[in-house]
């Protein structure tokens, strides 16, 4: 199929794409879905997919025969193959959806499509209305080169710490498993990540940590400084680091020519108050509830 540009304009609210998560303003449009729904009917990951990192494989395919598509509702689902699977429902409209039919549905296609979870998410330009649903900031950050706060003393590259202070690394994961900053450590310690991590480091210990940092060109070729995992120790956060981290990271992407990087952040939590405090262009919300 292919999806008509009026009815899609009519409800893109948030630039965010099942299967690529938030893109660029700029390269949101009806083509971009179009070539989402034409990689998952030949298996092949898109060029510009921030996924490729990480596998050669997609984990995440769009069921291109479950897609509703009409004037004032756009509907794709797409099912996540990492553990035991789980349905994403996106929905696009120009209001908050009626999300009991679509956690049915989403029920519906976990059963049929050997998913043991589901989730229903949409998307809307204010922050969610109810507390029902578990809300995302999306969030933009330009880069330039005059923006270059510059690193903090305590801000150092892991691999080029002691090897006593490296393994303290795994210390601070195992403290934070919310960030993921456990997977991170595995692949670093495989050899396996595509850029360096940064850490903050206190008389030879590591209290947090942003990485892999690495840049790739977006769908229109602009080059852009790909997610990282980003986490500070419970007991030292508030004193600075998460703000130092992140301003080295931003401080990165300037120098190798990044242009952009795109965030996404729990509204309510302490990295959506660093982004906001630090002027970042919120781009709008994705709410989700569990079918």
């Amino acid at each position: 199929m292919r999806f008509r540009p009026r009815w899609l304009r009519r409800v893109l609210q948030v630039p965010v794409v099942p299967t690529l998560g938030p893109v660029h303003p700029d390269t949101l449009g009806p083509e971009i879905f179009d070539e989402v729904v034409a990689a998952a009917r030949t298996g092949q990951m898109l060029p510009f997919d921030k996924e490729r990192r990480w596998s050669a494989t997609k984990s995440e395919t769009v069921l291109v025969d479950e897609i509703v598509h009409r004037p004032d509702l756009t509907v794709i689902p797409t099912l996540t193959h990492r553990g035991t699977g789980m349905i994403k429902t996106h929905v696009y409209g120009p209001a908050e959806p009626h999300t009991t039919a679509l956690r049915a549905a989403t029920r519906r296609w976990c059963a049929a499509y050997g998913a043991a979870t589901g989730r229903v998410i949409w998307f809307t330009p204010e922050p969610p209305q109810t507390d029902a649903a578990a809300g995302t900031r999306v969030l933009l950050k330009t880069l330039t080169q005059e923006d270059n706060p510059g690193a903090a003393e305590r801000i150092r590259d892991l691999d080029a710490c002691p090897p006593s202070t490296q393994d303290t690394f795994a210390v601070l994961a195992q403290q934070a498993p919310e960030t993921g900053l456990g997977f991170l450590c595995r692949r670093w310690r495989e050899g396996r990540v595509d850029g360096p991590i940064l850490a903050a480091v206190h008389e030879g210990v590591v209290l947090g940590a942003i990485g892999p940092l690495a840049v790739m060109p977006d769908r229109d070729g602009a080059p852009v400084l790909l997610p990282q995992y980003f986490g500070v120790a419970p007991g030292h956060r508030g004193r600075g680091h998460g703000r130092a981290l992140w301003r080295a990271a931003m401080t990165w992407g300037a120098r190798h020519g990044a242009r952009y990087q795109l965030l996404q952040a729990a509204a309510g939590g302490p990295s959506e108050s660093l982004f906001c405090s630090e002027g970042l262009t919120t781009l709008g919300f994705t709410c989700a509830v569990a079918a």
